[in-house]
């Protein structure tokens, strides 16, 4: 069976995906949750460049003898997955894109925000979640942020910041699934809509979700997930 390789968004760690872990086993998939460089297990220094952290995947693909994986990244994880099924679809097994888009523009507010950070005073991202998300949830995910260096969480929004693939995309040689909600502010539902389009993916909307759905919705985004690729792999 091919991993599922869970990617994090910037200013993340691996604990983005604690709350789907129930639903992708009980789907009977191998879920794998990565840390990208400069926190957690992953060794080496943070990457502020999402080609640069692509192929990092791609070593590490090869590293752990991953036969065509599929790969599941949110945000800024969906930019490092577009990449790389762009660049080298074929030996992927697919890629979920979970609230993401074909251009990450940061603004110069947030970014200097993220450099002002410390590890005591880390840059909330209340402004990315759903009105409705209980602050319980909020709360919870600052929580486990808190464990991303401050240096790693600068690279991760600089790689944003970076990023722009609109004059690239094509339809990889993969199946692509794009997964958002419908209150996103930071990657728009016409944005994530657009980049469906582009790369003749399936997609999937999630009422009352904002960006950040491993934490506002990870059942559902778990359980979406789980239906299309039961039915891209029987297809493929």
């Amino acid at each position: 069976m091919s991993p599922l390789v869970l990617l994090h968004g910037a200013s993340g760690n691996a604990a983005t995906w604690a709350d789907t872990w129930p639903d992708w086993t009980a789907a009977g998939l191998e879920p794998v949750a990565l840390d990208l460089p400069g926190r957690g297990d992953t060794a080496g220094s943070a990457l502020d460049s999402v080609a640069e952290l692509a192929d990092w995947l791609r070593g590490e693909c090869g590293r752990r003898g991953w036969t065509r994986p599929v790969v599941v990244g949110h945000s800024l994880g969906g930019a490092v997955a577009q990449h790389l099924a762009l660049s080298a679809g074929e030996a992927l097994g697919g890629v979920v894109l979970v609230s993401t888009s074909a251009r990450l523009r940061v603004s110069p507010m947030i970014l200097a925000a993220v450099a002002g950070s410390t590890a005591e005073a880390p840059l909330r991202l209340d402004f990315a979640f759903g009105d409705d998300t209980p602050a319980g949830v909020v709360d919870r995910y600052h929580a486990a942020a808190a464990a991303t260096p401050p240096a790693a969480a600068v690279a991760d929004w600089r790689a944003c910041d970076g990023f722009d693939l609109r004059d690239q995309l094509a339809a990889p040689g993969c199946p692509v699934l794009v997964v958002h909600g419908d209150a996103d502010r930071l990657t728009p539902p016409k944005h994530q809509a657009g980049l469906a389009a582009a790369l003749a993916a399936d997609r999937v909307t999630l009422v009352g979700v904002g960006h950040m759905l491993p934490w506002e919705a990870p059942g559902a985004l778990a359980r979406a997930v789980a239906g299309w690729w039961a039915g891209a792999s029987a297809s493929g």
